[in-house]
């Protein structure tokens, strides 16, 4: 809980500086989603609507019919915003500095890594919501009524563990890159000899406010009537952009936690106000 706690309130304490970076890449990705395909799949596993396997990966994937000029939006404008953002957290957390100042030469430092990272954390997202709809869909064939909502929302509950899981062995690695300057294998390399004796706390600190976001979003589907998708859908900008800027935190609080580095954002000043 202490990873969690820590990047939390990091994230909050300068969100006024880190929102902005977040806020379009959050706001496209929120529109990806398909909540009329939400809604028909929850009526073919809990009424008597037809469950297809489009309508399980729709529900995982954000390249969805619906959505998928915008996940291209969403991935655009993060590999653009991302890289600034993570500048601007390293440089705090490494020297102290709170500072818009030096974003450009942080974003032609970071551009290349954060966009490979990008590449692969959407290439095994979309490998796994590619197999697990075709395992929500196969349950759907084999059982039926009540017992086949119920396996359907367990899997569902695995494949979101599953999911956070390979999130969490991935953690370290950006900050990893961007810090020691190391090539991606090697950094990769790096990252995993500090995970190994943190894996379980960082694999609760991606799991649990995921769910949580998660479950807001399912609560928020499941209360809003319809004429009120534009406030549905400014949970889910809201959503995200807080675990945007929650796992983005994330990252680096865990690499200077699990590498010993001391954090200087977190050094108290003195000075003019009466301190030494």
């Amino acid at each position: 809980m202490r990873y969690i706690g820590d990047a939390f309130r990091y994230a909050f304490k300068n969100f006024i500086f880190l929102f902005f970076f977040a806020l379009l890449p959050s706001y496209f990705l929120a529109m990806s989603t398909d909540a009329g395909n939400a809604a028909l799949l929850a009526e073919g596993l809990f009424g008597e609507g037809e469950v297809r396997f489009a309508n399980f990966f729709f529900f995982l994937s954000p390249f969805n019919a619906h959505g998928w000029p915008y996940a291209i939006v969403a991935f655009v404008l993060a590999a653009v915003c991302i890289p600034m953002l993570t500048g601007f957290i390293e440089k705090h957390m490494r020297i102290g500095i709170r500072s818009l100042h030096g974003l450009r030469g942080r974003f032609n430092h970071n551009f290349l890594s954060t966009l490979v990272l990008l590449f692969v954390f959407v290439a095994v997202y979309e490998l796994w919501a590619l197999l697990g709809a075709g395992l929500l869909y196969a349950e759907t064939l084999l059982f039926g009524g009540a017992a086949r909502a119920v396996i359907v929302l367990l899997t569902f509950c695995g494949l979101v563990g599953l999911v956070c899981y390979l999130a969490s062995l991935a953690v370290l690695w950006l900050p990893s890159l961007q810090i020691t300057g190391y090539a991606f294998m090697d950094a990769l390399s790096c990252a995993s000899v500090l995970y190994v004796a943190v894996r379980v706390r960082l694999f609760l600190a991606v799991l649990l406010p995921a769910a949580a976001g998660l479950a807001v979003q399912f609560v928020a589907l499941a209360l809003l009537s319809p004429g009120l998708e534009a406030l549905d859908l400014a949970v889910r900008e809201l959503v995200f952009l807080l675990l945007t800027l929650y796992f983005v935190s994330l990252m680096f609080v865990a690499y200077f936690a699990a590498s010993g580095e001391e954090r200087l954002d977190n050094v108290k000043k003195y000075g003019s106000e009466g301190g030494l």
